[in-house]
């Protein structure tokens, strides 16, 4: 699977089930520094980075990722991480970076 190409709504869910176990751990983030932050969800989001912004948006108003999620009309899918950090910022990592940023083994699904 290339790095950047979109999952169906099937293939999200699997991922985001295999990863599901990392919500309320903590989670360090290298940007120009490392960032800690606890991991308030692993979610299915829109591929688009336009249409994440939308999904991230609704997010924060409701810290629901289904909700956020059921405005989306799309056809192309991601599984971001959404941590929080200790500002109350959230932050979020493709979970394609968090898998390449942390050496995890994973076998996307076909």
């Amino acid at each position: 699977m290339s790095n950047l190409s979109e999952l169906t709504l099937e293939q999200a869910e699997e991922i985001r089930e295999d990863f599901e176990d990392l919500e309320g751990t903590e989670l360090i983030i290298h940007t120009d520094e490392a960032l800690s932050c606890e991991v308030e969800h692993v979610a299915i989001s829109p591929f688009s980075r336009e249409d994440c912004e939308i999904f991230l948006e609704s997010y924060n108003a409701n810290n629901n990722p289904t909700e956020a999620l059921a405005a989306y009309k799309g056809t192309g899918y991601d599984v971001i991480i959404i941590a929080r950090l200790q500002n109350n910022d959230i932050i979020i990592q493709r979970i394609r970076e968090y898998i390449e940023a942390n050496g995890v083994r994973y076998n996307f699904p076909d």
